[in-house]
């Protein structure tokens, strides 16, 4: 009877001793339960060193034979310039560009004289001033040469010389030239502050180059 009870004990320890025979023989090495091929890791290694003097190889292999995986770290100094832009070998560097400045041409403002001729598309002068008269109110006008708007200085009624026969630019139109004395010729006297202050800011003070447009109701004096 103590043959028999003391039977498991003793499968106990054959079961207890092969485990540690199981155990010399992996050398430390954990048991793989279960048959599974590790896979190739897929973080790439860097290499820690900051200055190496050569390219360091860093190979990792797997558990099934698998080729290894190379790591290559290019060799640079602490004293080398890194460029940010690479010129692949045999290509030449880019042409600088070439900046052109091109500097505009100034044009003069053109004068009063200028601005008339511009008006006038033919001129002809009288030897002398020639009497002309109205025989209704004809408007006495004004090229402000600033802009190149025609004003109205007044209504002329009777006589006034004209010391040119002029044909406008813009429609062909005849019309004389009479030369007026600010506020003072052929009795206007009392034209607008705001024509004479556009004539003083373009320059004319005492007297401006005006024209009547030529018509039935303007003839040349007897």
């Amino acid at each position: 009877m103590k043959t028999v009870k003391h039977r498991p004990y003793f499968r106990w320890q054959l079961l207890l001793l092969g485990w540690c025979l199981l155990l010399l023989t992996n050398c430390g090495q954990p048991i793989q339960l279960l048959n599974r091929t590790p896979r190739a890791s897929s973080t790439r290694l860097v290499a820690t060193n900051s200055t190496p003097d050569a390219s360091a190889v860093t190979p990792n292999t797997s558990a099934s034979g698998d080729a290894a995986t190379q790591v290559v770290t290019p060799q640079i100094s602490a004293t080398d310039v890194v460029s940010a832009t690479l010129i692949p070998e045999g290509t030449s560097a880019p042409t600088p560009s070439i900046s052109v400045i091109i500097t505009p041409q100034l044009r003069a403002t053109p004068t009063g004289d200028e601005r008339w001729a511009a008006f006038v598309g033919e001129r002809v002068g009288f030897d002398a001033p020639q009497r002309m008269v109205t025989l209704a109110p004809s408007q006495l006008l004004w090229l402000d040469p600033r802009n190149g708007q025609v004003l109205e200085i007044g209504l002329l009624n009777g006589g006034f010389a004209a010391t040119a026969q002029i044909v406008l630019t813009s429609d062909k139109r005849v019309a004389y030239e009479v030369e007026y004395t600010i506020n003072q010729d052929y009795g206007l006297t009392a034209i607008s502050d705001a024509i004479v202050m556009r004539m003083r800011d373009a320059g004319y003070t005492a007297s401006v180059r005006a024209f009547v447009m030529a018509g039935d109701t303007v003839i040349q004096a007897p």
